[in-house]
């Protein structure tokens, strides 16, 4: 009897945990207590006395972070201890007593300190360090950027100027440490403290972020985007790190900065806990950005037609956008576009001169609902199609504008404005859902009309430079031409060329009406992620939208690859997911095929390293 409840105890048990939470052999008290056990991480902030000395007299900013991190710790339930030099020189920082050590802008450490702390990753200890690490000593003398080469496997480059706006800092998307962060965000930075750029070298070491920006840096764009970064992770050892060139109680702006800092620091935190993650994929087919073409009728409004033919060739579709006043002199004309993609009609909603004009409005509700029908109403009579998008004058749109389109069936609305982010913004309005396409790279107004660039090699290598950039953020490539620029027939086959490098580099060229499916599919999806002991995950995929998702993809990372996995789900008859093993980097894929509206699939992963 004893035996029995034993076994079936066992059972239970492994029902909760996981097959590889306990032996084959039975219940053991080891076992027991490792699921048992207080699953705490211990976290220990360092709050460096040297580097307080370094400081002005009064200053309270080591204090301060300090205490920021202390309350970003805690609230994200971990245990907290706040550590100085004497610590450790009693030897209290082991991979043992804590799992994480932060360092909040440690700018001093003696070259003992230093050992310690390299000692501590190495032995499987991991750090969290913001600022300028170590490149001061104990009694305050420069000591340089050595800490950067050898632990960050990094090279300085340069401190970024104090000036009286925020520095913006764009974030690489499709990561552990950014999951939950729109792609591209551009977080808003105050420059209070010295910001710190670097380079990364190492190979171990992964850059997820640049200071470098487009519309007010100089440089060539590549070379800047690689010796700007101001964030980065990686491993040291058998330790890992992940390290911010600022500090946390710098960030400034309105309260989305903040959950972006939250996702930031919970994120980071989670990896460097070493808890498996999964997080869903940016773009269909794991590209690793995406990209769409706009073609602009303005002035010299033929010119349109010499783009066609390269459409046709290279297999893509544009979005065409014209003015909604001018849609039945073109009748034909757009007729014919029609054949290669959509049609967007340009509206007069109001005119202000920025988000912050305070003379100037946009029209209001009814006013704006009335523009939006009466569009619509000509182009359906011009050239026989529903027109799905809108693209405002004056660029800037409002709440009226975002309720008028919901009203009349508008689904996504195109601005030249410039946003926080490198991907569309998916915004509800009821039951509807609407896409905001914003301006993401140069144009030609600048590359041909500002910078007068005339030769083709001139104009390919700028297009090529934000394309690259946008690679790395991950983002939406929006390439927005014009009948007055670049689609004159002198410089129109550069055009070609650009699209042939986008599909070179493994970008999704596609065209809004599937980038609004694909994006709106994506934002349907609601997906949680928990650790249950040692050796079980469990992953909720829910289908909060309309209609059925014919394929989901959820990449699922793991700290080592494990030798053994086996995937279950939680309500018997649930399908199980196809999945694709990449053992280079230690991820599981999971494919969820047909989940359907308001459905639920829940899948235990256990895994054995």
């Amino acid at each position: 009897m004893l035996v029995t409840s034993v076994l079936i105890f066992n059972y239970i048990l492994q029902g909760v945990f996981g097959s590889y939470a306990f032996s084959a052999d039975g219940f053991n008290i080891e076992a027991f207590s490792k699921i048992f056990g207080s699953p705490t991480v211990k976290v220990a902030i360092f709050k460096s006395r040297s580097t307080e000395n370094y400081l002005p007299k009064g200053s309270t900013w080591i204090q301060d972070n300090v205490t920021a991190w202390e309350n970003y710790v805690r609230g994200n339930k971990l245990e907290a201890t706040v550590i100085s030099e004497t610590d450790l020189e009693k030897g209290v920082l082991t991979p043992e007593n804590y799992q994480i050590l932060v360092m909040p802008d440690v700018k001093s450490m003696s070259d003992r300190d230093i050992l310690t702390v390299k000692e501590y990753l190495d032995k499987g200890g991991n750090i969290m360090a913001t600022g300028a690490t170590a490149s001061f000593s104990s009694d305050g003398k420069w000591r340089g950027w050595e800490y950067f080469k050898e632990v960050y496997g990094t090279i300085f480059t340069k401190e970024i100027p104090k000036i009286p706006s925020p520095r913006l800092l764009t974030l690489k998307g499709s990561s552990p440490i950014t999951f939950n962060i729109p792609t591209g965000y551009r977080l808003k930075v105050a420059t209070w403290d010295n910001l710190v750029a670097t380079h990364v070298l190492d190979p171990r070491t992964q850059q997820l972020s640049f200071w470098y920006d487009f519309t007010l840096d100089s440089g060539l764009v590549k070379e800047e985007v690689l010796n700007t970064s101001g964030l980065c992770y990686g491993t040291y050892g058998k330790g890992r790190f992940v390290w911010y060139g600022f500090d946390i109680i710098t960030i400034v702006g309105q309260q989305e900065e903040y959950m972006v800092l939250d996702n930031l620091i919970r994120n980071s935190l989670n990896w460097l806990a070493k808890q498996p993650n999964a997080f869903m994929v940016e773009w269909p087919g794991n590209k690793k950005a995406a990209a769409i073409i706009l073609a602009q009728v303005g002035d010299e409004p033929n010119n349109i037609k010499n783009l066609l033919p390269i459409l046709s060739q290279e297999g893509a579709k544009a979005t065409f956008i014209i003015n909604s006043g001018s849609a039945a002199q073109n009748s034909d004309l757009q007729k014919t576009l029609t054949g290669y993609g959509d049609i967007v009609g340009v509206v007069d909603i109001g005119y202000m001169s920025s988000v912050n004009d305070t003379v100037n409005k946009l029209k209001k509700l009814d006013a704006q609902e009335k523009t939006f029908a009466t569009a619509i109403s000509n182009f359906k009579t011009s050239s026989g199609a529903k027109i799905k998008g809108i693209s405002p004058l004056y660029g800037l749109f409002d709440d009226n504008s975002l309720m008028a389109a919901a009203a009349s069936g508008v689904k996504y609305i195109i601005t030249d404005s410039l946003t926080d982010r490198s991907v569309p913004k998916y915004i509800v309005k009821g039951e509807d859902a609407i896409l905001a396409i914003t301006k993401t790279v140069r144009d030609d107004k600048i590359i041909v009309g500002d910078y007068g660039l005339v030769d083709h090699d001139y104009q390919l290598y700028t297009y090529q430079e934000d394309i690259d950039r946008l690679i790395f953020e991950g983002g939406l490539y929006v390439l927005k031409l014009h009948t007055e620029y670049q689609l004159k027939p002198e410089y129109v086959s550069v055009v070609k060329d650009v699209i042939k490098y986008m599909k070179e580099k493994e970008m999704w060229v596609t065209n809004m009406p599937a980038l609004y499916n694909w994006w709106t599919t994506k934002n349907r999806i609601e997906l949680r992620v928990e650790a249950r002991g040692n050796s079980r995950m469990v992953v909720a995929i829910s289908n909060v939208g309309k209609g059925t998702l014919k394929e989901v993809l959820v990449p699922v990372d793991f700290t080592m690859m494990p030798k053994r996995y086996k995937i279950s789900t939680e309500i018997i008859n649930t399908p199980l997911p196809d999945v694709e093993v990449n053992k280079t980097l230690k991820k599981l894929t999971l494919k969820v095929k047909n989940l359907k509206e308001s459905e639920s699939r829940i899948y235990y992963i256990d895994y054995k390293n």
